[in-house]
């Protein structure tokens, strides 16, 4: 991990070498099929816009998958606090089931309306030639919109991020 200091010195080399080479990189990642994951870690996949948008209901359901120590019973009970009812949510949140979880069962299917990440195994069912099953359902049509819980720079499942996201997506009328 980089301190303060050497994260600052690498942006402003970023920075300074990003406006001759963004042309490259994006056409590198636009050929790779990473663009949306690259963008999505940036915080600007709404850039693509949705023109290729599967359209679901928006009171369908909220798919929670990623390895948690938090328990269901307090994620249920967080979204219960909002608003949400109980019945909104599916939940994955067991590391290695998480390799199992027939993500094909989404695609084109308008009763998912979101799927909150946190994380995930790199290799699992359904990722295809993607780095990882987050990328692969990003890249492809027809899956609901996918939203990462962050803490710092990581994929990660707390009380916290996880009340966030939920407020964000209400507050933006997604959800």
């Amino acid at each position: 991990m980089l301190s303060i200091e050497e994260l600052s010195e690498l942006e402003d080399a970023i920075m300074d070498v990003l406006p001759g080479k963004i042309t490259e990189i994006l056409s590198k990642a636009n050929r790779s099929g990473d663009l949306t994951e690259l963008l999505g870690l940036l915080g600007l996949s709404d850039l693509l816009g949705s023109e290729n948008k599967f359209e679901t209901y928006k009171n369908g359901k909220i798919v929670v998958v990623g390895g948690t120590e938090t328990k269901e019973e307090i994620l249920v009970s967080i979204g219960k606090q909002l608003g949400i009812d109980k019945n909104r949510f599916e939940f994955c949140l067991d590391y290695e089931s998480v390799q199992k979880f027939d993500f094909n069962k989404m695609q084109y299917a308008p009763q998912y309306r979101v799927i909150l990440f946190g994380p995930t195994p790199h290799s699992g069912h359904g990722k295809g030639d993607s780095r990882s099953i987050i990328a692969e359902i990003e890249k492809k049509d027809g899956y609901p919109r996918v939203e990462r819980l962050m803490s710092g720079q990581e994929l990660k499942i707390t009380k916290t991020n996880f009340r966030e996201k939920l407020k964000q997506l209400l507050d933006d009328g997604y959800i």
